[in-house]
């Protein structure tokens, strides 16, 4: 089931589509006017914490949405309690499942997370009479399913240095990554290393020794605990083993305003929780 959660939702004003950071990529990003237009009017904005609970793991989900802002992890735990990560969903991501169906797993924020949710009745008619609509909710399962096959490759065939590299590489595509004028960028790593561990199959701990090799190395430099300078995204990428996937695979480029939308989603919940707490 859906889990009721300490968040703001607010009805949503079609004219906002205008200022949304991802109407142009992902889900909406593939849709036309009109069906953007009737997504809009059944359309409500929630905002998740840091590691609130979206959906259970059993249950009726009924859940159907576009991320706007920050990351939410899916994730699943074995019988000793041992956590893995098997995708993110990164805003102009469609966020649905199927109500009365027992996925599996669960789905959490990794980041203060903003959410437009669709009414779920709503969406089914639109899907069913919007074919633009139902061609990109197609694409875009198609590429989860292609994210997850080069994921499960990379846990099989590369080594947790490898897997690093390939995911600091491959992050610039969807987290803040600012290009400096003397050439690299500037990464700004807003998941945790708790969750980068549980998604690449290793340790926090061989996380932050294999970040160090890399600095010793030239491979990145570390300017803070979740900021890193790429001199070189092009070794980085060969480093990871990621150059066909990386020119090939499509992400959803955040704008750079991007920072400020997570914000709003945090201020959502705070806004809520001291709302609540009187």
């Amino acid at each position: 089931m859906v889990i009721a959660v300490a968040c703001r939702q607010d009805a949503f004003d079609g004219s906002r589509c205008a200022a949304c950071p991802v109407q142009r990529q992902g889900l909406c990003g593939q849709l036309g006017a009109t069906t953007r237009s009737g997504l809009a009017q059944i359309a409500t904005e929630q905002g998740f914490a840091a590691n609130q609970r979206v959906w259970e793991a059993e249950g009726d989900i009924g859940l159907v949405g576009v991320l706007i802002s920050g990351c939410l992890r899916m994730q699943s735990h074995s019988i000793d309690g041992h956590r893995q990560i098997f995708s993110l969903v990164l805003p102009g991501d469609i966020v649905s499942e199927p109500g009365g169906l027992s996925n599996g797993y669960q789905l959490e924020a990794a980041t203060p997370a903003l959410l437009c949710r669709f009414a779920p009745q709503g969406f089914q008619r639109l899907l069913e009479s919007a074919p633009d609509l139902a061609r990109a909710a197609y694409a875009l399962r198609v590429a989860k399913l292609e994210q997850l096959r080069i994921l499960t490759w990379s846990l099989g065939a590369l080594s947790v240095d490898e897997r690093l590299c390939g995911f600091l590489a491959m992050a610039t595509r969807f987290l803040p990554y600012v290009p400096l004028p003397a050439g690299g960028g500037t990464l700004t790593v807003e998941i945790s290393r708790a969750d980068i561990a549980d998604l690449l199959g290793t340790t926090q701990e061989s996380i932050s020794r294999i970040t160090h090799r890399l600095h010793l190395r030239g491979a990145i430099r570390i300017r803070g605990p979740q900021q890193f300078e790429i001199p070189d995204l092009s070794r980085l990428v060969a480093m990871g083993c990621m150059q066909d996937v990386f020119q090939s695979r499509r992400f959803a480029v955040p704008p750079r305003d991007g920072a400020a939308h997570v914000a709003i989603a945090g201020a959502h919940v705070r806004q809520v929780s001291s709302t609540t707490a009187r």
